[in-house]
């Protein structure tokens, strides 16, 4: 077996186990006529939350209406806009205003959502660089959002977030005083944005030879490839990187370069050597199955079977006019597979719903009337008070947490299942983002309005109360127990102040629904 490179933990990478395969799933295609429910489930994938009136419209229009729009609904305004009008535009403190404001009010929701999912794949930290840097990286995965799987790999090799984060700007070539190129982008973009680490089969399980899994690269490969990814430089906070401008030879490597399998001639141009490296990784037959399980592991579930991610990954290979990588197709294959309008088998499927997701969807659900800035929500990764997860700011390339995490010592692992969401769940931020959660109810923060009238009006009838939360929240029936212990906990306010007891009696009601499994269970 080829060794990997040895300086690297491999209790960190992203070797994903094999898909269960356990009981067979019942087939189910997207219903032609969406109960509310179904409207409701389908738009905490495919958006950032339903909100009321999306809900209605999604079932008078039905999916391939839905899609159309959605499919055909270029960038609104893009991050960098936003961010320059912004009275304060190079504020850090205003970058995840920007980011929020476009979730939750942007109407290109599909664009925005699955943006948002590739982002945690094609992973940049905001730490350390400007927020013009940042809203640009984010504009990348949004206007390209729906195009080419190669297209926008070269988009995000040649951004300035990506060149800083992963230290290939002003990469040099080796000299005779034993410099290397720094090979960081280069193992990252395999292991992370492509290839991942084991040759898969379509149905994302590894390969294996005389019993061992196959790795798909070494270290020979990362040194080869690092070669490609010399010689180029940022170019400021906004505009895409460029050839070094002054003694490019010196700095760019011209030689030939060898990694997986490939040989990239000596004599090609800096541009012409990228674009066919860049080739070579978007045409390997592992990137289909790597990249369409976590987009399902993002969207629906975390433990697809087999044959959901074979049946998603043939679409990334051809959707159906001969293009290859076509992420729009392939996003529309994931969220109307059979699979997706099914909660079997039980024990498997679905996922847990994360911070950010819980928060975007109770939002919309309760009716955000102005998400312009300015808002307080900087800071929301804070666990013990805050979210604990804040968008384009995961700690490492690995994302707030690995694909193929499993909470140790748990009925999860026993199984060998996976729960990536996991990896940021402790007592404390159980807590925080709850008590956060219902303290934003109470005061939205600066400008931002909740329409939650209606809700205050039914609150005089906490049962009622209770069941419109749940069906704008939870896309199945509560079950009967916890739905008499939410009721019972609403109707137990009863302060003489008719304003006060409304208001509280809502923010008990939103807050327990979203504490319960029903909600936290993505199904």
């Amino acid at each position: 077996m080829t060794v990997l490179d040895p300086t690297f933990d491999d209790t960190v990478l992203m070797a994903l186990p094999e898909p269960p395969q356990a009981a067979p799933v019942i087939a189910m295609s997207p219903p032609s006529s969406l109960t509310r429910d179904d409207a409701v489930k389908f738009l905490q994938r495919a958006t950032f939350g339903g909100t009321v009136i999306g809900v209605d419209r999604l079932r008078t229009i039905g999916l391939n209406t839905w899609f159309y729009e959605q499919l055909d609904l270029g960038v609104q305004e893009t991050n960098l806009s936003r961010m320059q009008r912004h009275p304060s535009p190079t504020s850090n403190s205003n970058l995840h205003s920007v980011l929020w404001e476009g979730f939750l009010s942007d109407p290109a929701q599909l664009r925005k959502r699955c943006s948002y999912a590739m982002s945690q794949i094609m992973v940049v930290g905001k730490s350390e660089f400007s927020p013009q840097t940042m809203t640009v990286y984010a504009d990348i995965l949004e206007t390209h959002a729906f195009g080419t799987f190669r297209n926008l790999l070269e988009h995000v090799t040649l951004s300035s977030a990506m060149g800083r984060w992963l230290t290939y700007s002003n990469n040099r070539k080796a000299d005779a005083n034993g410099r290397v190129p720094d090979e960081n982008f280069a193992r990252e973009v395999m292991q992370l944005f492509t290839i991942g680490l084991w040759h898969l089969d379509l149905d994302g399980t590894r390969l294996q030879q005389a019993g061992h899994d196959v790795p798909t690269y070494d270290q020979n490969d990362v040194a080869g490839l690092a070669r490609v990814f010399t010689g180029w430089t940022t170019n400021g906070d906004i505009n895409p990187m460029r050839p070094q401008p002054s003694n490019l030879s010196a700095s760019y490597e011209s030689g030939a370069k060898q990694f997986l399998g490939a040989t990239i001639p000596a004599g090609l141009s800096i541009t012409a050597s990228l674009t066919a490296a860049l080739d070579v990784l978007a045409n390997h037959p592992n990137v289909a199955p790597f990249i369409s399980r976590q987009l399902i592991q993002r969207l629906v579930t975390s433990n697809p079977s087999r044959d959901y991610v074979r049946r998603v990954a043939s679409v990334f290979l051809d959707d159906g006019v001969g293009v290859r990588g076509n992420l729009g197709a392939v996003y529309r294959a994931i969220l109307t597979d059979p699979e997706a309008w099914t909660t079997e088998p039980a024990a498997t499927f679905g996922k847990l719903r994360e911070p950010v997701l819980r928060f975007s969807t109770i939002m919309r659900a309760l009716g955000i009337s102005n998400t312009a800035w300015p808002w307080n929500l900087n800071g929301l990764s804070d666990p013990a008070t805050r979210l604990g997860q804040q968008p384009y700011d995961a700690p490492s390339v690995f994302n707030f947490y690995r694909p193929g995490y499993t909470p140790p010592s748990t009925p999860i692992a026993a199984n060998n299942l996976v729960a990536p969401e996991f990896q940021i769940v402790d007592e404390t931020s159980v807590i925080g983002w709850l008590n956060f959660t219902s303290d934003f109810i109470r005061s939205p923060y600066s400008r931002m309005a909740l329409s939650i009238d209606d809700l205050r009006t039914l609150s005089a009838d906490a049962a009622a109360l209770v069941d419109e939360v749940a069906a704008r929240l939870v896309p199945r029936p509560l079950p009967p127990a916890l739905r008499t212990r939410i009721v019972a906990a609403v109707a137990a306010n009863t302060s003489s102040n008719t304003t006060t007891r409304s208001l509280e009696r809502v923010v008990i009601a939103v807050t327990l629904v979203a504490a319960g499994t029903p909600f936290l269970h993505e199904r």
